[in-house]
Order: structure tokens, then C-alpha cells, then sequence
């Protein structure tokens, strides 16, 4: 039987600082980016960074009780069930114009709070790069599809959809935003794992709200 928040006080309580914690990670966003921006102030004046081949990411967030269309809805409900994820990318190819390019992905995840395993997903991924912007900030937008194989089954998954599987389909969308000459950007990522309409299995899946620290290098 798919899992019923409502039921669950102890959780319902939890959920029910979801908008609490949405500004909260809005001012860590915040806090974040003016540290980019001072630190780069205090950089050496140089030329325009130069696009880099690999870079790591490390995002952190919570588990949310909606369906993706609805994070952003003022009703959904954070879970106290917490995700950390160091994610390391390369670019396999880049547009002559700059615009756009694509990338491979493979991450490690631990996940804590209502549940405790780890996560490894392997993805590729399309990246925009020009916005109107773009002479002033250095910014960036991403949609990645692959794998996702839990150690364990997910319980919140389990609870939220009545069961779920280890081996998954996963996506993330993500924005990142920085200073223009700087290898730093902040990152907001929507961390997706889902059945793909059923091809990996009956139900499962679950998405979470995160942000993190991009750094590009070579």
C-alpha cells in the first residue's frame, strides 16, 4: 500500500517545516555566492577562465514527499532523510560556439536519517552555457539521464511508492551560478530516481532538493 504521510505524525511534523527549510537552503544558496563573488573580488586580475574539462561537484539535501513537478510546490514536505553526493564529471564534447556541451558523470551518495545506504549512479549529460548574462556571470543549466544502484532497497522509497528496487533510472536537472572569472560556481540540483515508466520495475523512486559547490579544472 503506498505510503501515507498524513499517517505518520512524526513525519508530518517533519514535512511540515519544508517551507523553513526552503528558505533555508535559499540563504545558504545566498551565503554561498557572496562567498564566490569576495573570493573572486580578491583573485588576480586575469583573462576569462577558459572552459575546463572536468569538474566536482558535492551537493547535499534532503528527500522530498512529491513527485518532481511539485518541489517547488509551497505544499511539499522535506522528509528527514538526508543525501550527500560527490559527483565527478568530464566533458567528452564541447560547440565551437561555446553554447553547449556534453558530458559524463559518475557519482557516490550516502544517504542518512530515515534511511542508511550508499548510492552510485553513471550518467551523461547535456550542459547550456550561454545566457544573456553571460559577460557578467558564469553560469550554467543541465539535465543528466543514467543509472542509479542503491546498496539497499530504499526504504523512503518503499514507504513513499509501496516498494522499490535497488538498480533504478536516474536524471538530475541543476543550475549553477558564479562569479565570470571563476573556476566556483554554486549549484542547485534536483536529484531524480524513478522506474522510467516502468522498465526497472512496478514503482519506486524518489526526488531531492539539494544544493552544492561546482569546481571545474583540468
Amino acid at each position: 500500500m503506498p505510503f501515507d504521510l498524513d499517517m505518520h505524525p512524526g513525519l508530518r511534523r517533519q514535512g511540515e517545516s519544508a517551507r523553513s527549510a526552503g528558505r533555508g537552503i535559499a540563504n545558504a544558496g545566498c551565503i554561498i555566492l557572496a562567498g564566490l563573488f569576495a573570493f573572486s573580488s580578491h583573485a588576480t586580475a586575469q583573462e576569462r577562465i577558459l572552459p575546463r574539462d572536468y569538474a566536482l561537484t558535492v551537493y547535499a539535501g534532503k528527500l522530498t514527499d512529491s513527485v518532481w513537478e511539485d518541489t517547488f510546490a509551497s505544499d511539499t514536505r522535506l522528509l528527514d532523510s538526508r543525501l550527500l553526493v560527490a559527483a565527478l564529471s568530464r566533458t567528452l564534447h564541447r560547440a565551437p560556439s561555446g553554447d553547449y556541451s556534453w558530458e559524463v558523470e559518475g557519482q557516490i551518495g550516502k544517504h542518512s536519517g530515515m534511511q542508511d545506504h550508499w548510492e552510485f549512479n553513471l550518467l551523461g549529460a547535456l550542459r547550456w552555457h550561454r545566457f544573456p548574462w553571460s559577460d557578467t556571470l558564469r553560469s550554467s543549466a543541465a539535465f543528466g539521464l543514467g543509472l542509479s544502484h542503491a546498496s539497499e532497497v530504499p526504504e523512503v522509497e518503499s514507504m513513499l511508492k509501496g516498494e522499490s528496487e535497488k538498480l533504478l533510472a536516474y536524471w538530475y536537472m541543476e543550475v549553477t551560478l558564479g562569479p565570470r572569472d571563476s573556476d566556483w560556481q554554486a549549484s542547485l540540483r534536483l536529484h531524480h530516481r524513478s522506474t522510467a515508466f516502468h522498465l526497472l520495475g512496478d514503482a519506486g523512486g524518489s526526488n531531492a532538493l539539494t544544493l552544492g559547490i561546482r569546481y571545474e579544472f583540468d
